[in-house]
Order: C-alpha cells, then structure tokens, then sequence
C-alpha cells in the first residue's frame, strides 16, 4: 500500500514539474505581439464597438464621443458632430485625448497610445518581436484648412509596458527614465492637407520634426495617416530609429541571443477641438 502512495504521489509532483515546465515554455516563446498600428484597423474596430472608446479631455472631463452608441438619440448626436465639424472646417488646435482606462494596449487598443516595435532573438524559439505601449500621451496640434501647421506630443516613457515586466525593468534601465522619464515629438515643417477634408475622409503624409529620447534630438520622419472621425481626429503613424542615436543600448538577458539596433517608434492617437 505505501509502495502505491509513494507511486501515486511520485506520478502527481512528475506531472507538477511538467506542467511547470510547459507554462514556462509557454511564457517564454510566447510570440503575441500586438500589430503594428493601421488607421483602418483602428477604424473598423471603432465602428464594430457598441459604445465609443472612454476619452478624456485636456481638463480631465469626456470629450465628446464620435463612435457608434446605438439609438435614434446617438444618432443625431453623431450627425451633429459630423456637421459641425463639417461646417467649423479643420483649423484651430486640437487636444490629444487620452484614456483614463486604456485597458490592454497589448490587445487591439482604441484608444491613444505610443510605443515602440523590436526584433529579439531568444535561445529558445528564435526571432521573437517585442512591443512596447503606453497610453500616458499628451499634446497639440494645430491646424488650418489646408495644413497641419504645428505639432507637439510628450511620451511618458517610464510608464511603457510590454508583455514581460522583466523586460520592462531591462527598457527602464536602458532610457534611463528616472533622468528622462518623457520622450517629444515636435513638427518641423508643415504638412499639407486634402482642401476641403470630409468626414470619414482619410489623407497620408510625412511628418518631418524633431525626436528627443534620453535628452537626446534628432530629425526624423513619420509616415503619417489621418482620418477625421465626426468630431475627432485619428492620427497613426511610424518611423524607423536607432537606438544609439540616442545613447540607448539595446537591453539584453540570458535569454536574448540578440537585440536589433534599431526598431520601430509608432502611435495612435485621438484628438479633439
């Protein structure tokens, strides 16, 4: 009878270890990053929602909302919204409005968010991209009818997030955020627009302006599209940087073989007059 205990009890701690060890495999050659951002996908996913995504205002009150809530009510509301934006034309300056609930900015976030894209290579499966996303964002733009005339946005980065917190120590440490905690993005020069941009209209461009990582500035492009939904703006974008431009080494650990030297900066971002 002990032999069976002993038997049993061995069987159970064998299927512990290997249950452990398949979590742990799990875990680590997991390759769930999130896609990359896409103004259609974003769009399409705005109008699958039964409410709007929660936006905050600059004053930390809730902008008004262009998604689709259902009923005659919402309805007219969006129609109002479509029209005054319609009427009141593009100029003026427009607030970034974030999210006091993002929620998983590793799932398919419609909310405002910025981040970054990474190649690794990890001993155990190999390529392997790593995202990282905040939704702490803030900043202007300022338009007139015909171009985007300025532009300002501050990242946090210390308060970025990827799927691993051990990574993201590795990413702190790296930016060293308690010296810079925030990254800028500053228009350089001008952008036109499409005269005349409707609701539900999207336009593409390049965004020339000036990056600062780590205290650190350079000139860079982004490729940029918009699309005016009612009475708000979304605006994705991407640009290739590398990281030693800006004094930042690629983190590693003993399970990263290698880092790319250079990635992919990219934000989603929803703006409001």
């Amino acid at each position: 009878m002990r032999r069976l205990l002993k038997l049993l009890v061995a069987g159970v701690v064998a299927a512990v270890v290997v249950g452990a060890a398949v979590v742990a495999w799990y875990v680590l050659t997991r390759d769930d990053a999130p896609d990359a951002v896409d103004l259609s996908a974003t769009v399409e996913r705005l109008a699958g929602a039964t409410t709007a995504p929660p936006q905050a205002g600059g004053d930390g009150t809730a902008a008004a909302q262009s998604g689709p809530t259902g009923g005659a009510e919402s309805g007219a509301t969006d129609q109002a919204a479509s029209s005054a934006s319609s009427d009141g034309g593009l100029a003026g300056t427009w607030q970034l409005q974030a999210s006091d609930d993002p929620g998983d900015l590793q799932d398919q976030p419609t909310v405002s968010f910025a981040g970054f894209r990474v190649d690794e290579v990890l001993s155990t499966i190999g390529d392997f991209t790593a995202a990282g996303r905040t939704a702490d964002v803030s900043g202007t733009v300022e338009l007139s009818d015909t171009e985007l005339l300025a532009a300002e946005v501050t990242v946090m980065m210390s308060t970025l997030r990827t799927d691993n917190s051990f990574r993201d120590g590795r990413i702190y440490e790296a930016l060293n955020t308690s010296d810079f905690p925030t990254a800028t993005f500053v228009l350089a020069a001008p952008l036109g627009l499409p005269p005349g941009l409707a609701d539900g209209e999207a336009f593409s461009g390049v965004a020339e302006g000036d990056l600062t990582i780590k205290g650190v500035t350079n000139r860079v492009s982004f490729s940029l599209e918009a699309q005016l939904l009612g009475d708000r703006l979304l605006a994705v974008g991407r640009s290739e940087v590398v990281f030693s431009d800006y004094g930042v080494t690629a983190p590693t650990a003993p399970i990263v073989v290698s880092v790319e030297d250079h990635g992919i900066m990219e934000f989603q971002l929803f703006f409001a007059r």
